[in-house]
């Protein structure tokens, strides 16, 4: 094909390297978004040599090979910078879909799930790091002491639902609801809620973070990875280190028993929210597809 641009997603993987070859043969610009893959978590041992490997040989060639690399968060450059010029590198974060900026109305998602009082909403995979298991353990220890609380594990299994399961076994406010289709159910679930936890063990950029922004949620996340770069500790939320089970109780009741700071919080996530439109994103990208063709 004749084509002008080519833009590839996702390092780490051979057709990068491939496109980059193609794209330099025939002269067009190659454009990559890296979606960080960078963080290390739970990966078997049989996996470590390739991942060497290709840290080592592959990734360098093929990011020579790039005319423009797109890193999602400021955290990449630190490992991008180990194959790459800074000069090839800009920052465009991921963008979080319309519907979330727009209220639900009505919203019955407490209602036909039998929830009541106040809601934490965790929402993603069910995945070992993404850390269920850790907020799990935190809201069995909150609702020995408060019946008024509840929390909703929203999202498909990836390996943690039975020990979640076995965590909030006998909790009737602990609810696991599995995974949930269509974009205006996502947004119900996120406005029904009081606080979005994020307790994960690694986090590139998670997009469910700025979906929690555009709902006005205050934020409970791990201190991983990118995360830091786009919550400020009482800012738009709390910071806890992964694991902290004490500590994510801590934060949870004082936001739901602090209205102030709640509200503090909800009005600064729902500005920052606005820098992550998709039509702010694409306006971002049409300037880097304006500067390879000049």
């Amino acid at each position: 094909y004749d084509l002008d641009i080519i833009h590839s997603h996702v390092s780490g993987h051979l057709y990068v390297l491939l496109t980059g070859i193609m794209a330099n043969l025939k002269g067009i610009p190659h454009i990559h978004t890296t979606h960080c893959p960078w963080t290390d978590a739970f990966r078997p041992r049989i996996l470590k040599p390739f991942i060497f490997i290709n840290d080592k040989i592959f990734n360098k060639i093929a990011f020579n090979l790039c005319t423009k690399i797109i890193a999602i968060t400021p955290w990449e450059i630190q490992n991008l910078e180990k194959w790459a010029s800074q000069d090839k590198i800009s920052i465009i974060p991921n963008g979080v879909d319309p519907i979330l900026f727009k209220k639900i109305k009505p919203n019955n998602f407490k209602k036909i799930n039998h929830i009541k009082g106040k809601l934490v909403l965790f929402f993603g995979r069910l995945n070992p790091t993404k850390g269920p298991d850790k907020l799990a353990q935190a809201a069995v220890e909150i609702s020995k002491q408060h019946k008024n609380i509840s929390f909703a594990f929203v999202g498909p299994d990836e390996g943690m639902l039975e020990t979640v399961k076995q965590i909030t076994k006998g909790y009737d406010n602990i609810k696991i609801l599995g995974p949930v289709r269509g974009k205006d159910k996502v947004a119900e679930i996120y406005q029904s809620a009081d606080i979005y936890v994020l307790p994960s063990y690694r986090e590139g950029l998670p997009l469910t973070l700025f979906e929690a922004y555009a709902s006005g949620l205050p934020v409970i996340a791990s201190s991983v990875n990118g995360i830091p770069y786009e919550l400020k500790d009482d800012v738009n939320g709390y910071l806890v280190n992964y694991g902290d089970i004490e500590g994510l109780k801590i934060k949870i009741l004082k936001l739901l028993s602090d209205k102030n700071t709640s509200s503090k919080f909800s009005k600064n996530n729902l500005e920052k929210a606005k820098n992550f439109t998709w039509d702010n994103i694409a306006n971002k990208y049409l300037e880097e597809y304006k500067k390879l063709l000049n």
